[in-house]
């Protein structure tokens, strides 16, 4: 009796080591196959957290780097059409300065003034900019309104930025701000107010444009009225238009550089991100990862240590009581 409940219980103890070993195989070699060392809570807690925490704080960076493709897609349109715009001012520029010659004709006048006309429509068509989402680019926050129409358009009203007649309202729109890293905004903040308005005056480029054409075909050219001082003259009221055209130039300029700075930080943001999104997947890797040579080794003893117990088992099952008579 004794001697038979001894057998069972030896049969049971080692049928169960035989399973458990042969688990622990399965698990080397699963865990072998994927590379990953931590495959489920139980098998180390800590280390599975550690793992999710960093996996993550991966994908936030992921959706900062889509946020500043966003920034540096829209930040690069506008660079590009300041660029462009930047040359239309200067060739309006170099018109002013040929139409202040005050011994030009009517004929030569008319002339510049129907190139003036086509330049200016020109530049328009550069501030109504729109993105590939039909976003009008230079409008702020009011991304769907035109930042300068014109007659014609619905809703006209002064041409002005936004249809706004102060200063101050027109200062009040404001970009677009976007989290581009952890703590970290960026704005693409660059408005027509900015880069088409004077700065010192608050009248926009297309007014004091359209001014200077009409100035161009006054009939009075130069002194039409009778004693009309120097500063009455066509050839004053022209040079304050090229004035402003110079500053509204300026104003252009330091728009366009303003926007150059967010393209480099754009760009060094980016960089950083990449850095830290492959340190947290660095230590999402070690903190689950498997020491492959540790493995091995326990694979190849897991499986002399198997057979060992699998031929034990078969000799020993064999035996029975008549054995031993």
């Amino acid at each position: 009796m004794n001697i038979r409940v001894s057998t069972t219980q030896y049969f049971k103890t080692t049928t169960q080591r035989m399973t458990d070993q042969q688990a622990a195989l399965s698990k080397l070699q699963s865990q072998l196959s994927t590379g990953v060392g931590v495959q489920k809570p139980s098998d180390d807690p800590l280390a599975l957290a550690t793992a999710l925490g960093a996996q993550a704080a991966v994908k936030t960076i992921d959706a900062y780097q889509n946020n500043l493709k966003y920034v540096t897609n829209d930040l690069t349109q506008m660079d590009t059409t300041l660029g462009s715009a930047s040359n239309v001012m200067q060739s309006i520029k170099d018109s002013m300065i040929q139409a202040g010659n005050a011994s030009l004709s009517a004929a030569d006048r008319e002339v510049i003034a129907r190139d003036l006309e086509g330049q200016i429509d020109e530049l328009r068509g550069l501030a109504n900019s729109q993105d590939a989402a039909g976003n009008f680019i230079f409008s702020g926050t009011y991304q769907d309104k035109k930042p300068f129409s014109m007659p014609g358009d619905a809703g006209y009203s002064t041409g002005s930025f936004l249809e706004t007649t102060s200063q101050a309202a027109a200062q009040a729109v404001t970009g677009r701000s976007v989290q581009v890293s952890n703590g970290r905004t960026l704005d693409t903040n660059i408005t027509g107010n900015d880069a088409f308005v004077n700065s010192k005056t608050g009248e926009d480029i297309f007014k004091t444009l359209t001014d200077a054409v009409a100035l161009l075909r006054d009939p009075g050219y130069p002194n039409g009225q009778q004693g009309a001082t120097p500063a009455d003259t066509f050839a004053a009221a022209f040079r304050q238009k090229a004035g402003d055209v110079d500053q509204v130039f300026n104003d252009l300029q330091l728009a366009r550089t303003k926007v150059g700075v967010r393209l480099r930080e754009a760009d060094t943001l980016s960089t950083i991100n990449d850095a830290a999104s492959t340190q947290q997947q660095t230590v999402a890797t070690e903190a689950v990862g498997l020491d492959y040579a540790k493995a091995i080794s326990e694979l190849s003893q897991g499986q002399l240590q198997l057979q060992a117990s699998q031929q034990s088992f078969a000799s020993t099952s064999k035996l029975s009581l008549f054995n031993y008579l």
